[in-house]
């Protein structure tokens, strides 16, 4: 084998190319770099190229292994970051379903509590009826116009409630409505849309007695006392979870206008209120109407403000001539405990106090004289000549009150039950024709006077603020020390309301 000897191993410029040359793995066409150390000829520098060549080989196992750590490195990380996903989404996973599991829970719970509130769901009407006043029509009705006027209220709720309130199948109406129906009952009468003070008080009754939640509530006479009830309802039912809808008949009054402004700060709670609007808004409330919805009940209510009570006439309404004390009529002196015939009455205060003629006209009669028991009535009485009102500084009216009078000839004359207009301003004056006070006795000019302080017994309507110069009632408490805030009679006094601690020094009069 002559081509063997040709590549000697052991031959000093052996130059095999796969024991002297590393394959360059870089190069794509296989060709091959003349390893470190060997010349262009072939030969090899130094045997140094060996160590050089194996520290290469271990270098590219060294870069080998870091490749392969980095890779496990890696590796291990995408692993635990891939298992902290699986953790988070099976984590996900389970929150979700929980969440639907209570979020149907709740929609279930909502749906029962939503049943509930439908089915025990009321519509709230608050009327003020010193604003809002029913029509002459039904006033003038008595019992019947109380009736016709709770089937018209819930009529026209209802009809509401079937154009605003689809959801609501049939839900309850509760009406309260609040007046003082002393004070309201006296002006209506004094204005003539009813007969006498009494009507309105029937009035109430038929109401009341039609539908079982409809209530007609009298706050009595303390002031403000309307619209405090009402204001107080009003704030209960607007945040009651079964109230639907808040009808307020709150008329234009500023007080009105100061809850509604109030309201206004919750969003939330707005279109649960419907305004009731039958005599138009004065400016307090028009400003705010726009922020609420309104409605108005047909043949309900007036749609014209009340005209301005007249004063008093010269003699007190029949409504007041109603309020007056219980009396009882004092029989004349008897002889021997009979009463088979009059006789001349004792000597009282009053007729010791009478005018001078009068005791001398009688003087000059002896024996014809017929007993005072019998005379006649004087029908027509002169009136008052007091032209003036005096009033102290703070503009409140004061009268004089006559001390002298003895408490027992005022509990005497109130006996009598002596009708007051009858005889202190005129028979003309006493219309009614069931009055159930004495027009005959025979009263003196000193009984007048014991009189007029008995009806300064029952306070005037019009209080402090009384114009009339001939006003026969009273305008402060006559029991009161002027430096106290009260009487003897306490919470009972008529007059707790205005008539105490009134300033009696009179620093003007005012001529009428």
């Amino acid at each position: 084998m002559p081509d063997m000897a040709r590549f000697d191993p052991f031959s000093p410029t052996f130059d095999h190319p796969l024991l002297n040359s590393s394959p360059d793995y870089g190069s794509r066409n296989g060709t091959f770099i003349r390893p470190i150390g060997v010349g262009v000829g072939g030969g090899l520098d130094s045997q140094l190229s060996f160590r050089e060549r194996n520290k290469r080989l271990r270098n590219l196992e060294d870069e080998k292994n870091q490749l392969i750590e980095d890779l496990l490195y890696q590796l291990e990380n995408t692993q635990n970051q891939l298992d902290r996903l699986q953790l988070d989404n099976s984590r996900e996973s389970q929150y979700s379903r929980d969440a639907q599991l209570r979020e149907s829970a709740l929609q279930e719970q909502l749906l029962q509590v939503k049943m509930i509130m439908d089915r025990n769901s009321y519509i709230a009407v608050l009327i003020d009826a010193d604003l809002l006043v029913f029509t002459k029509e039904l006033l003038s009705k008595g019992e019947k116009g109380g009736k016709e006027a709770a089937n018209n209220i819930f009529t026209s709720v209802t009809a509401f409630v079937a154009d605003h309130l689809h959801h609501l199948e049939t839900p309850k109406i509760v009406v309260r409505i609040y007046a003082n129906i002393k004070s309201l009952s006296e002006t209506l009468a004094r204005l003539k849309i009813i007969e006498r003070p009494a009507i309105l008080d029937d009035f109430v009754r038929g109401l009341n007695s039609t539908h079982l939640l409809f209530d007609f509530v009298d706050v009595g006479p303390r002031m403000n006392a309307t619209k405090e009830k009402l204001s107080e309802q009003f704030k209960t039912n607007l945040y009651d979870c079964h109230c639907h809808q808040v009808l307020l008949g709150c008329g234009s009054d500023g007080q009105y206008a100061t809850l509604l402004e109030e309201t206004l700060k919750d969003c939330s709670v707005l279109d649960h209120i419907t305004l009731l609007e039958d005599v138009p808004f004065e400016k307090e409330v028009a400003t705010l109407k726009e922020n609420f919805k309104t409605t108005k009940f047909d043949n309900v209510f007036r749609t014209t403000k009340l005209g301005p009570v007249p004063s008093p006439p010269k003699g007190p309404l029949q409504a007041v001539t109603a309020t007056l004390p219980a009396l009882s009529r004092v029989e004349s002196n008897t002889t021997n405990g009979t009463s088979s015939g009059p006789s001349t009455p004792g000597m009282t205060w009053a007729s010791m106090t009478a005018q001078p003629a009068i005791a001398a006209s009688k003087a000059t009669t002896p024996g014809a004289s017929t007993p005072t028991s019998m005379k006649s009535p004087e029908p027509i009485v002169s009136k008052p000549v007091t032209k003036a009102i005096d009033r102290n500084r703070h503009g409140q009216r004061i009268d004089k009150v006559d001390s002298s009078i003895p408490n027992h000839e005022i509990q005497r004359i109130k006996k009598l039950k002596l009708c007051n207009i009858y005889y202190l301003q005129g028979s003309s004056y006493c219309t009614s024709n069931n009055c159930s006070h004495s027009h005959t006795y025979p009263l003196s000019k000193g009984e007048r006077n014991i009189l007029r302080e008995v009806a300064r017994m029952t306070p005037c309507y019009y209080k402090l603020d009384c114009s009339d110069p001939e006003c026969i009632y009273g305008h402060r408490c006559p029991q009161n020390d002027p430096n106290k805030s009260d009487c003897w009679y306490g919470d009972a006094c008529r007059f707790k309301d205005f008539g105490h601690g009134i300033d009696v020094r009179v620093v003007k009069t005012t001529k009428v």
